[in-house]
């Protein structure tokens, strides 16, 4: 056996991110294939109005599950990778206890959230009382969110393969369930169900894979060794650390859940399934970008800390590859964007033509600062890149209110496109700059 199959840090860092990526993309690619299918099939089943209310539950959902998720996978990662190559489960043990304890309390607050507010919010998505008591039972699909420190162990371990197949339950139940659904006639309500089962399988399902591989990897601890006590300030920064990424997620939420709950409440529930549609599409850029930060993270804290030339390879080369490749997909969608409409969900849809080629757009430049913001992450600079983020979203959700006030939808597009250029320009400068001074 090759050293580099026993020990995969014997690997060249380009291939090992090459590899974990190509892990993740095939479980991607399937799940991006079957989230479209059900996405294009409810929506031919439902209409504009009730698939916009199908979307708007979903979405609301995820927005008060995004509020309280303090990311630690991050974390498990952050602290855990120097652990792991030093051999040292105990400290292992104690931060991935402390994790556990901030994921299952944040599932819990986010779930009490959610039920309160749907009273409050629901109505001014201009969602009937029904519709409400439905979008408060779809929020009890957040007690089972408490996985994000099972998600950072898998990725410690590199076990991508994992991570791949997990994203492809819940597309593959959703679409499945969507077929049988549509064929049936069902109603709104049977969706609704649907999309809960689904969500919280794959939940299920990772959070299970990563007790799993906690036990197989760290062990249970040895006699004489106490966890529970295991505090946060054991771990100098990580309460920074969490409350940076907690307001990073909370920066990436603005664009996706809160733009559809905004249009909702500007445009009404049909315009909001018109850009959770063009979302939907061109998240064939916008997912893989959350791959690479996954992927290439781990690595490029390790080349940091090692003073590894492979961090420039990882962190630029990444880029360029990700913004070429984003490219090809906005020539696309400005050349055939409405004939893709219309064939996949039909002609009542194809107004969200024009908004889907701004929606690749900005996608893409998502893309090209993806390996970029982790390498920010990596030499510590977590802190400006959400200062930086943080002024986007002011500016993003400014812009969609002013833009889609005056022009609709499209408005929404060129808002996004804006958001999403401003990090990328700054966040290299950062990155240049620290490394010159690292120098």
């Amino acid at each position: 056996m090759r050293e580099s199959d026993a020990n995969p840090h014997a690997q060249g860092p380009m291939r090992r991110v090459l590899g974990n990526f190509g892990f993740l993309v095939r479980g991607r690619g399937i799940a991006a294939l079957m989230a479209l299918g059900a996405t294009t099939l409810m929506a031919r089943a439902l209409g504009p109005t009730e698939f916009g209310l199908v979307v708007l539950i979903q979405a609301y959902a995820l927005l008060m599950r995004g509020l309280l998720d303090f990311r630690s996978v991050e974390a498990v990662v952050r602290y855990g990778v120097p652990a792991h190559d030093a051999g040292d489960t105990r400290t292992l043990r104690r931060l991935i206890k402390v994790c556990r304890r901030v994921d299952r309390r944040a599932s819990l607050a986010a779930t009490a959230l959610a039920l309160i507010g749907a009273y409050l919010v629901g109505p001014l998505m201009g969602v009937d009382h029904d519709h409400v008591i439905l979008l408060s039972a779809y929020s009890l699909v957040l007690l089972t969110t408490g996985n994000s420190n099972a998600r950072g162990i898998l990725r410690l371990f590199d076990q991508f393969d994992i991570l791949g197949r997990q994203m492809t339950i819940g597309p593959t139940i959703r679409f499945l369930g969507v077929v049988v659904a549509w064929w049936l006639d069902s109603p709104l309500q049977v969706f609704v169900a649907i999309l809960a089962i689904a969500y919280a399988a794959e939940n299920l399902y990772v959070g299970w894979r990563g007790r799993h591989e906690y036990r197989q990897r760290i062990g249970p601890a040895p006699p004489g060794e106490n966890i529970g006590d295991a505090r946060m300030a054991e771990f100098p920064g990580l309460r920074h650390f969490l409350w940076v990424t907690y307001w990073q997620s909370n920066m990436d939420l603005v664009p996706k859940h809160l733009a559809t709950l905004l249009a909702g409440y500007l445009l009404g529930p049909a315009e909001a399934g018109l850009l959770r549609l063009a979302h939907e599409i061109s998240s064939v850029l916008s997912k893989p970008a959350g791959l690479i930060r996954e992927v290439v993270f781990p690595d490029l804290t390790r080349s940091w800390h090692q003073g590894s030339a492979a961090f420039n390879l990882i962190a630029y080369r990444t880029a360029l590859l990700g913004g070429g490749f984003g490219l090809l997909f906005v020539l696309a969608g400005y050349f055939f964007g409405a004939a893709l409409l219309a064939a996949l969900v039909g002609k009542k849809f194809v107004a969200a033509a024009p908004v889907l080629t701004l929606m690749l757009l900005a996608a893409t430049f998502d893309l090209a600062t993806s390996s970029l913001r982790s390498a920010a992450y990596a030499i510590g600079q977590a802190g400006k890149v959400l200062r930086m983020y943080a002024v986007s979203a002011v500016i993003y959700v400014a812009l969609f209110v002013v833009l889609t006030s005056t022009l609709g939808l499209i408005g929404a597009g060129m808002a996004a496109c804006v958001a999403a250029a401003l990090p990328s320009l700054g966040i290299a400068v950062l990155i240049r700059s620290e490394k010159r001074a690292a120098e």
